[in-house]
This record gives C-alpha cells, structure tokens and sequence, in this order.
C-alpha cells in the first residue's frame, strides 16, 4: 500500500516544533486588543492527496491506490481559540486486488461539522495558528462506471498550520476519515487520511 508523503505524523511533529521556534522568533500570542478585524468568518478551498491507512481484508492484499482530494469549508469563530466549521470535499482513489464488477475507481464525498481549536501567535506583521480539529458528518461513495452510491456515517479528526497576513492566509492540513465499509464483501473500518494544501479568506 502506497504511503503518503506528508503524513498527520509528520504534521502533528511540525506543530508540535512550530511554537517554541515562533517564540524564539519574538512571537506572542494574540490579546484581545491585538486581534485580527478580520477574524469572524474564514472561507478556504484547498486541494491535495488521499491515502487509505488500513487493508481491507485481514490478508492485506486489498488495499487502496494513492489518491487525491479537495476541500471547501467556512469556520465562524466564537473567539481568538474556538470556531465551528462547516465543509465538504470531494475525493477519488481506487481498490488495488479486489475482484470488483466494474471499475475499482471511487468518488468519495464528504459532509462535516467540525469544532477547532486554534493557538494564534504573533509572527511579524502575520499571525501563525497551529489548531486542531475533530467532529461528525457523512461520506457519500461512487463507484465509477456503475450506479451504485451509498452513504455512510464518519467522524474525523486532525491538524493544522495557517499562516494569515490580514485577509488573506495559508494552510496546511492533515485529516483522518472514519468510517465502515461493508460493500464488496469486505466489512472493515476504514481509515482516509487527506493531506492538504489551500488558501484562506477572512472576514
């Protein structure tokens, strides 16, 4: 099974290393007088990989392909730490040795509330948030070339790493997506890590 490049290991590690360097640079975080106007709402849109983290049979012979993913969520923040958001993706992998009618190719939507929980720092005339989030949705499959498409129930969880100059800002994501799939003759909890890249907008 083909693992991904950027990993939430490897995003969790950058967070955790991310404060102490920001403080050696002289970074502080956020008081009330010192935050952002534009700080109620975020939009962001961001694209990148999908990887699944377990086999689907006990053999390990079943796996999925290396994917992508894209995302757009909108987060209204209740304070300089907490906010709600609301998003969606669109994502597509494939099964690698199954016996599958069709295609092995899947669409894979997904619909989510979440809460996160941001640290923002001071870092020149920007502002650094490393945050976390988790919560509940959807995910709708499609297997491609065929007409079936089933939902089922998914939690997730993850981290993350924005830089904002006023408005406009970067990020940088990892997600887990949780979930059974039960079609095909398999029956596992499965596990699609997405790995992002994107842009922010703030109001």
């Amino acid at each position: 099974m083909l693992k991904p490049t950027i990993s939430l290991f490897s995003v969790a590690l950058a967070l955790a290393v991310t404060p102490p360097a920001l403080h050696a640079q002289a970074s502080t975080p956020l008081s009330a007088s010192s935050r952002p106007i534009y700080d109620a709402v975020t939009v962001a849109g961001a694209f990148g990989g999908l990887s699944g983290a377990a086999n689907l049979n006990q053999a390990g012979t079943a796996d999925w392909r290396l994917g992508w993913a894209a995302s757009f969520d909108a987060t209204g923040w209740l304070n300089d730490y907490v906010g709600v958001r609301a998003g969606g993706g669109w994502a597509q992998d494939s099964i690698r040795g199954a016996s599958l009618t069709g295609r092995g190719k899947l669409n894979k939507f997904t619909y989510d509330a979440d809460v996160v929980l941001r640290y923002p720092l001071r870092a020149g005339s920007g502002t650094f948030s490393p945050y976390l989030l988790g919560g509940l949705g959807a995910i709708s499959l499609h297997q491609l070339g065929s007409d079936s498409t089933w939902s089922k129930f998914a939690g997730n969880y993850g981290v993350g790493l924005e830089y904002r100059f006023r408005r406009v800002g970067v990020r940088a994501e990892g997600r887990d997506f949780v979930y059974k799939f039960d079609r095909y003759g398999f029956d596992k909890t499965q596990h699609d890590i997405a790995w992002q890249g994107g842009l922010t907008l703030s109001f």
